[in-house]
């Protein structure tokens, strides 16, 4: 949030230097973006547990299936509300505090009150111009205010604001990756959010062997919390350039100096190599435990499988 949102410091020779620590947690950033974030990770849980679920109810296995899809669906439909309104939540207070985020979102070029929501747009970051431009009037401003009139900052007024402010540069954003990234991710979480609510209604007919139609996408819908929250996370470092920390640091006077092309390729490669290979490992175990399912209660006295392997 501090990179958000810098609060806390005095700038000290050249260097931002913390003087309240309790400023950082009353920092508002923090106060919209952690538990936004928060109950991402307990959708993706749900999901992913509701598609594990789904795949060993398909296969008429035990009962334990039937009362762990219940319980993800219920904490599913409920993380994901949460995850709804605090985001709106916190669009709002991005407007007010990274307006430029918020404008390359959209592809708002122009302040406008009232502001329109785009639904499609196609523009040229080159000229300053939306080739294709499909809006809904008035929808912005309600988003960002609840009301159907406020004003919302363009691109051409912030960048020449920030110019007079910070001194010259272009503090456009790329457009493309923020207006994507940001549907993406609201597009799948609404979807999510029907899935939830399917899941949970259900869940509520309360049918005797747990299935119903459409119960063989679940495993499938285990990827749509990860999409949603790359797209997110995307969107929230990629919209806040040029900065590295916003208002405060840029990026392009973040990096060493020290640093050649060929050093940093090859900490790329590397970086890549490793989690690469973390990421077949990861996906290749949660499969394999995934698919065996829980292993019987052993009796009294008596050790598991696991157990075993562990002991000897």
């Amino acid at each position: 949030s501090f990179m958000q949102q810098p609060v806390g410091y005095e700038i000290v020779n050249g260097r931002a230097v913390m003087v309240n620590f309790g400023a950082l947690f009353q920092n508002a950033n923090v106060w919209v973006q952690f538990p936004h974030v928060i109950f991402s990770g307990f959708t993706t849980a749900a999901f992913f547990v509701m598609g594990i679920s789904a795949y060993h109810l398909l296969r008429k296995k035990d009962e334990l299936f039937r009362r762990s899809f219940q319980i993800a669906a219920v904490f599913g439909a409920i993380s994901i509300l949460m995850v709804i309104l605090i985001g709106h939540s916190q669009a709002q207070h991005m407007v007010q505090t990274q307006p430029m985020k918020m404008a390359a979102a959209e592809a708002l070029w122009e302040t406008s009150d009232p502001a329109s929501m785009s639904i499609f747009t196609i523009t040229n970051q080159a000229t300053g111009e939306n080739t294709v431009d499909i809006r809904i009037p008035n929808v912005l401003s309600l988003l960002s205010y609840n009301r159907l009139t406020g004003k919302v900052h363009g691109m051409n007024d912030l960048q020449a604001e920030y110019e007079q402010k910070y001194g010259a540069g272009n503090y456009i954003p790329t457009i493309f990756v923020n207006y994507w990234s940001f549907r993406i991710m609201v597009g799948v979480g609404f979807l999510m959010a029907a899935i939830a609510a399917y899941a949970l209604y259900n869940v509520l007919r309360n049918k005797p062997d747990g299935k119903f139609k459409f119960l063989g996408l679940f495993p499938f819908f285990i990827v749509l919390p990860y999409l949603s929250n790359s797209t997110g996370w995307i969107m929230t470092e990629m919209g806040r350039q040029p900065w590295v920390v916003y208002g405060l640091l840029k990026t392009q006077d973040a990096f060493s100096p020290n640093l050649t092309p060929g050093m940093v390729l090859t900490s790329l490669i590397g970086f890549t190599l490793v989690y690469g290979l973390l990421l077949v490992a990861d996906v290749y175990l949660l499969a394999k435990f995934a698919k065996a399912g829980p292993e019987p209660v052993a009796e009294k006295g008596k050790r598991t499988t696991a157990e075993e392997a562990y002991w000897e």
